[in-house]
């Protein structure tokens, strides 16, 4: 079969070349080529297609020129991140800036009990996917750990946590640039109780805390448990939270404390610069305002290193630290943390007297893991798997969703902010979708002043290949 046979010739107005790249586009946009993968030689596309050489070349070509696929010296050609004709970026979030009590919690914990039913297509849940987790070596670790330490169990850990789990993330802190050692760590169940213990040691009820817009609606939660106020400043999709606003509003306005994920935000995924984070931590110290930092993403960098911490910048002891690893290991093991600072003694006294302790086998069983080595080998491989999956989410976003969406360009972690026309409310898609057994987030779960009304949440944790493109085609067609 030679070429003319194999394309019957020039179609509808296009050459061989040209029906040869569309077949290979169309390849890339099905996830069966990832960015960053080696596409097939010139002499393999040649054979497979069985076309000339030139053809093969011209397809190549042409696909670079559309900035889809790049050539390297010496190894071939590999698959760009997409970079598509509808993918501006949301505008900077413009909240109304008055303190305002929150009122989410309910909403937030009714439509998360929906989205666990089985059968459903979780399309915008914040959590990792499983085949990326380190389940089989964990689960080693938990059987060898049960047979070693079967006594544990009936006796309670220290408040601050395992020694030896807290001396192996003291090592792992240094990754983000944050020098500690074991004993400036407690250890926590998630990263929720971390944060929830830091706004309790630096705020009190009534108080008023300043937050990003949109946040992650679990600080929300927290804060409107706790009966303080949060206060949102204007954030970036790009480069976070907007310093001058916040440096006018801590000037001129009350503020006990201050919860930013400045790396990898939820929903966002923005990513401060490293001199943003150095300045915003010298204004909040200036001010003795405690920062309170968010970090469960951090870690799931598209590039290396993975970027500082605000905690880095740290050397006054302002800055609360909080982690966990339920994004990257295990969230069922709810093991999180804090590095407290000066705070240390009051979070330390007010864990003991919430629940005593962290549970002892999990914390056992992380820090054998963690000493296994094998913690920075799994985060790289996920953070790549991510990276490549985002790009099919966003390039699949891009071409099902109506004209007018905005969707962001994260640099880590797995969660995308959907920005659509104004006409749409994304608690109707909900609604729509949840019918077709689809769940997203819709956007009004991340302000407290009921913003966001035509946003959603999506994810490239838990679904992925053509079952996550056939859900975004589907989702589409709801609007």
């Amino acid at each position: 079969m030679g070429e003319v046979d194999k394309f019957m010739g020039k179609q509808g107005g296009a050459y061989l070349y040209e029906q040869l790249a569309s077949d290979l586009t169309e390849a890339i946009a099905q996830g069966i080529y990832a960015v960053d993968e080696r596409l097939p030689s010139l002499r393999r596309i040649s054979e497979e297609y069985e076309v000339s050489m030139a053809t093969a070349i011209q397809a190549y070509q042409s696909m670079e020129t559309a900035g889809l696929i790049e050539s390297r010296p010496k190894s071939g050609y590999y698959v760009c991140a997409y970079t598509g004709e509808k993918l501006d970026e949301p505008v900077s979030s413009q909240p109304k800036p008055r303190a305002t009590k929150v009122n989410v919690g309910y909403l937030a914990m009714s439509l998360v009990n929906e989205t666990r039913q089985s059968g459903l297509i979780k399309l915008g849940a914040a959590v990792p996917n499983a085949e990326l987790l380190p389940l089989g070596i964990l689960s080693r670790t938990f059987a060898g750990v049960a047979r070693r330490e079967s006594k544990v169990a009936s006796s309670y850990e220290e408040a601050q946590g395992n020694k030896a789990l807290r001396k192996q993330i003291s090592r792992l802190m240094r990754d983000c640039g944050v020098r500690c050692v074991a004993d400036q760590i407690i250890i926590t169940n998630g990263c929720l109780e971390a944060l929830g213990l830091a706004l309790r040691v630096t705020a009190k009820k009534g108080d008023t805390i300043i937050i990003e817009s949109p946040t992650y609606f679990g600080i929300l939660q927290v804060i409107e448990s706790l009966g303080m106020k949060a206060l949102e400043i204007p954030t970036h999709a790009g480069s976070g939270v907007n310093l001058d606003v916040l440096e006018q509003t801590i000037l001129n306005r009350k503020i006990a404390a201050c919860v930013l994920m400045p790396s990898f935000n939820n929903p966002l995924g923005s990513l401060m610069p490293d001199e943003n984070k150095q300045r915003l931590v010298k204004l909040l110290e200036k001010k003795k305002i405690a920062l309170i930092e968010d970090d469960v993403y951090g870690t799931l960098s598209y590039e290396t290193p993975r970027p500082k911490a605000a905690k880095s910048f740290d050397s006054r002891g302002n800055v609360l630290y909080c982690s966990s690893f339920s994004k990257t290991v295990a969230p069922g093991l709810r093991i999180g943390w804090i590095v407290a600072g000066r705070f240390h003694e009051q979070v330390k006294y007010q864990k003991f007297l919430d629940n005593i302790s962290t549970a002892i086998h999990p914390q056992l069983v992380m820090a054998e893991f963690l000493a296994k080595d094998s913690y920075r080998r799994c985060i790289r491989h996920s953070a790549r798997i991510y990276r490549q999956r985002m790009d099919q989410l966003r390039r699949w976003v891009s071409e099902a969703f109506p004209e007018g969406t905005r969707i962001t360009n994260p640099k880590g972690g797995f969660l995308l902010w959907v920005e659509l026309p104004e006409a749409y409310n994304s608690l109707a898609l909900y609604e729509k979708a949840m019918a077709k057994k689809i769940a997203i987030t819709p956007g009004l779960l991340f302000s407290a002043q009921g913003q966001y009304q035509h946003h959603i949440r999506l994810s490239c944790g838990a679904v992925e290949g053509e079952l996550a493109r056939k859900s975004i085609y589907a989702l589409a067609k709801l609007l």
